[in-house]
């Protein structure tokens, strides 16, 4: 019984070495994100802020959609995934075709991005300066708004990547705006949805407490198996205590 127990026992710390030195590498190669205020965008903040600048220009405000919203998170996710911060990525997709993908029929859209900014003031004002993304801002065709701040890695260094899309649906269509700023889809299965399952692993915000986790386990598990630990004693060993004896019994072998 002890004998498997310490078996087991040593399974289990061979194993939790193994799995360390792997979240150890992938740190060193990935380091997680840190957790930072600083690194905090909100999307119902960017949407207040927008309102407010299209009231104050005398146009309606944006009703929050979650197809929008869909769609936002998909391009945002892409962004970080092929690395690359444009309104059409590398293989020729346009915006409007991450909008097409959840379904929103649409007569209007648009998108504005932005990319390693710290707050949403500074963010907006900034979209104000550029005429393009402030005529998107007070477009008076546009209903609807999405907007998603995913963090991520992009070229090497920590950020968040904001998507605000857009929208005005075709005449006829009759859908339910929604004031959830969440997407349709649970984020942790859809935020990820064409990555391999190393890229979801080494993309883990938490992978440096999981390694410190593991690290206790180890220490625990290493500290069982010592204390259990007795040396087996090797029964050929010849018993120099009693010389005659041996020489004896070796003779005896002989003859």
């Amino acid at each position: 019984m002890l004998q498997g127990l310490k078996k087991i026992l040593l399974i289990i710390t061979v194993f939790l070495i193994i799995v360390k030195t792997t979240i150890g590498v992938a740190i060193f190669l990935y380091p997680p994100l840190p957790e930072d205020d600083n690194l905090s965008i909100s999307p119902k903040r960017l949407i207040e802020l927008t309102n407010d600048y299209r009231q104050q220009s005398g146009l309606n405000e944006l009703k929050p959609n979650a197809r929008l919203t869909q769609a936002a998170y998909n391009k945002a996710s892409d962004l970080l995934t092929g690395q690359y911060f444009d309104h059409t990525s590398p293989d020729g997709r346009k915006f409007s075709q991450w909008i097409k993908d959840v379904d929103y029929q649409y007569f209007y859209v648009g998108e504005n991005l932005a990319i390693d900014f710290v707050g949403e003031d500074e963010l907006f004002q900034a979209w104000l300066s550029s005429p393009q993304h402030q005529e998107n801002i007070i477009k008076p065709q546009y209903q609807e708004i999405g907007i998603a701040a995913l963090r991520g890695k992009y070229k090497n260094h920590p950020t968040i990547v904001v998507v605000q899309l857009f929208g005005t649906r075709v005449l006829g269509e009759q859908e339910q705006a929604t004031l959830d700023y969440e997407p349709l889809n649970d984020l942790a299965n859809n935020y990820f949805y064409h990555q391999s399952w190393w890229q979801k692993f080494l993309s883990l915000d938490k992978l440096d407490r999981i390694n410190n986790q593991l690290g206790y386990a180890l220490v625990i598990s290493l500290g069982i198996y010592l204390a259990l630990y007795r040396p087996q004693k090797n029964i050929n060993q010849i018993n120099i205590k009693q010389p005659i004896i041996n020489r004896y019994q070796a003779k005896i072998f002989r003859e």
